[in-house]
């Protein structure tokens, strides 16, 4: 059985379970604090741009914590209302005077999570200025932390500044000296696959390593190995300790649940050893402070926790075998823990569903959701399915949906794709129509809805339908490029050339081509040949993918302008570039003959 934060993750929906393994660490985070009247802070709702999506997190937060109080902040506006414990606020992650307003009137929080822009420039800016801010005894966690290695997230190999998991080694590397890290601020710091949790210091005694709720991984009677080192009395829950000399590590302990050796005086070869001696899943404590060569190994243990993202991200580059076998790592001012158990968890920038943990989780879900009325796990589930196994895979949980007559976004352009697919057209229509009704004017259901009463054969009511939406959106290059087509098929050839240049004039650099060849296939139309010309070499100029549709293109106007071995040229090159396409094909073939 899962534990009751994950359970709540997967009947929310929301990606903390599933695509990412969070919610098990964040269980072991926060489980004491459940009843707490805290006041929790989470950095980014969810739903992108959509004023009416997200929150999927925040529910799950909100039946966590039932005495909480709980503040969510996005870049964009939302609008939707998830009880009086719940307040989403408008406003930026950098901009500090809207942070401290915030923290004044809705703070000091017993814990912030920052699952907001994920740009290393905003996270490091975030954290600097807000863990000052945290309440004494606070945690503060950072969620993706894998963007660090990601270039458009402003991530790298070396970890340039700013870099989240460069400042955060930083930070562990100084946990462990004399003076502590951020002015002795942070009293421990914890480290899993994509996330970093950081403990504030409170006053009073400071809590040590032996407090760590790590040790609740060991068994009811675990096999305990020292060497040389003090331990209190009680600790490890009053278990027996097998004493042994360091150098017995690499001959006569095996299958072990724990060792405890002498930070100062273990090296890179003991920690090794002592990993090999642990069971698949154990603890290795570190006591003290380690020698400074033992400490650039241990960096690097605390790094490659996030080694299927730097593969992912650098393939060229080397990692250690050790990286698979530490799940965590946790920092004290007293010492360290490593974590043994698998760590293979797969990037959710290369999901891997065949992965043995991911493969887990999913079948959890699976099990959790069926008696689970909750739309949006439910949905959330269908989009997996649909990700991973195809459209297929989705239909039992979209036809339970349709039961449950669900109403998200999700839900619509999950049940409207499958009967596009399945070519029951008139389904996808009232499906789009009713998305429509729950979101009106909204570009994405009005283009699946123009699209599908354009092949309907419906071209007044599907021009009726985008013109209306154009009103409230009129710089959307998608339907723009919509009503390009519609207008041809109402033999408007001057208006799908008038719609096509504005498409052009609005759509970004990486998708001008695709609304060059609508307006060069407007302007054959429309026997503008050679424009129609000039603009195909146009959309050739940048390489995208649209490139097979341009070349095709341009053969027809070089065709029709008397060109015959241009023309032959261009198809044969559409053809090299789009094997799989019969149309292109037999083209070049016709040419040829």
């Amino acid at each position: 059985m899962i534990d009751p934060l994950s359970e709540l993750a997967i009947r929310y929906g929301t990606d903390k379970f599933g695509y990412h393994d969070y919610t098990p660490n964040y269980h072991k985070l926060f489980k004491h604090l459940q009843a707490a009247p805290l006041r929790l802070l989470e950095i980014g709702v969810g739903g992108y741009q959509d004023a009416d999506r997200g929150g999927q997190s925040l529910a799950t937060w909100r039946d966590y914590f039932p005495n909480a109080q709980i503040t969510s902040i996005d870049i964009q506006k939302k609008t939707f209302d998830l009880g009086p414990n719940v307040k989403i606020f408008q406003g930026s992650q950098i901009d500090h005077d809207f942070l401290t307003q915030l923290s004044a009137e809705r703070g000091p929080f017993d814990i912030i999570i920052d699952d907001g822009s994920h740009q290393n420039a905003h996270v490091v800016d975030t954290f600097q200025f807000l863990f000052p801010l945290l309440a004494e005894g606070g945690i503060y966690v950072v969620e993706d932390v894998q963007t660090a290695f990601i270039p458009r997230f402003g991530g790298s190999v070396t970890l340039d500044a700013p870099n989240s998991v460069g400042l955060f080694a930083d930070l562990f590397e100084r946990l462990g000296l004399a003076s502590g890290a951020m002015n002795g601020e942070i009293r421990a710091m914890e480290r899993y696959h994509n996330m970093v949790a950081l403990h504030k210091a409170a006053p009073g005694p400071a809590a040590d390593l032996w407090a760590s709720n790590a040790f609740e991984r060991l068994p009811d009677a675990p096999r305990i190995v020292a060497t040389d080192v003090s331990i209190p009395v009680g600790a490890l829950g009053g278990a027996p300790i097998e004493w042994a000399k360091p150098e017995q590590l690499g001959i006569g302990i095996d299958d072990t649940d724990a060792i405890v050796l002498d930070a100062t005086l273990a090296t890179e070869w003991s920690i090794r050893s002592a990993m090999a001696r642990l069971h698949e899943t154990g603890l290795l404590v570190l006591l003290g402070a380690p020698s400074a060569a033992l400490e650039s190994d241990l960096i690097a243990r605390f790094i490659e926790v996030d080694h299927r993202e730097i593969a992912v991200n650098f393939p060229q580059k080397p990692l250690d075998d050790l990286a698979t076998l530490i799940y965590g790592i946790e920092r004290h001012y007293d010492g360290l823990i490593l974590i043994k158990a698998p760590n293979d968890y797969p990037s959710n920038m290369k999901f891997d569903a065949e992965q043995p943990q991911a493969a887990a989780a999913i079948a959890e879900m699976a099990r959790v959701l069926e008696d689970c009325d909750q739309e949006e796990g439910l949905v959330s589930y269908a989009g997996i399915m649909t990700n991973i196994h195809g459209r297929e895979a989705a239909r039992p949980w979209l036809t339970r949906l349709s039961g449950l007559d669900a109403t998200s976004r999700n839900y619509f352009q999950l049940a409207a794709g499958l009967a596009q697919r399945d070519r029951e057209l008139e389904k996808a229509e009232n499906l789009f129509a009713a998305a429509l009704v729950q979101y009106p004017d909204d570009a994405g259901f009005t283009l699946g809805q123009g699209s599908v009463l354009l092949a309907l054969g419906r071209t007044e009511a599907a021009e009726a339908r985008v013109v209306a939406t154009l009103a409230v959106n009129p710089r959307n290059p998608n339907l723009h490029l919509l009503m390009t087509r519609i207008a041809a098929r109402s033999g408007n050839h001057e208006q799908s050339i008038d719609h096509a240049k504005q498409a052009i004039s609005m759509c970004p650099a990486a998708r001008k081509p695709q609304a060059q060849i609508a307006l060069g296939e407007a302007m054959l139309r429309a026997k503008r040949v050679p424009e129609a010309e000039a603009t195909f070499r146009d959309a050739l100029t940048v390489k995208t993918r649209f490139a097979p549709k341009a070349w095709r293109g341009l053969s027809t106007a070089l065709k029709q302008q008397g060109d015959a071995t241009g023309a032959l040229e261009a198809a044969q090159k559409a053809a090299e570039l789009s094997p799989q396409s019969n149309e292109f094909k037999s083209w070049a073939a016709s040419l040829s003959a």
